[in-house]
């Protein structure tokens, strides 16, 4: 399998989306990724800014450079956007 089901928490908007994402790509990527996704998906309220990616369950801060497999993002994973 070469995609993971996440969970992205954007409190700024106050919504939650459900997000497949390839897990051998770098997480810098997929956030450009994640913030146009969340982007269209909510109509374009979610501002145009430099967004920090959190596992809400451990607080551990995702860097730009780690692939996602090497991350620790695991199936299911709550990310909190801010």
């Amino acid at each position: 399998m070469n995609k993971l089901l996440i969970s992205v928490e954007v409190p700024s908007i106050e919504e939650s989306f459900d997000l497949f994402i390839p897990i051998n790509k770098k997480v810098g990527t997929i956030k450009k990724f994640i913030i146009t996704s969340i982007r269209e998906l909510s109509g374009g309220i979610l501002s145009d800014k430099n967004y920090l990616f959190y596992d809400l369950d451990t607080g551990i801060k995702y860097g730009n450079n780690v692939y996602v497999k090497d991350s620790g993002i695991k199936n299911g994973a709550r990310i909190m956007m801010v």
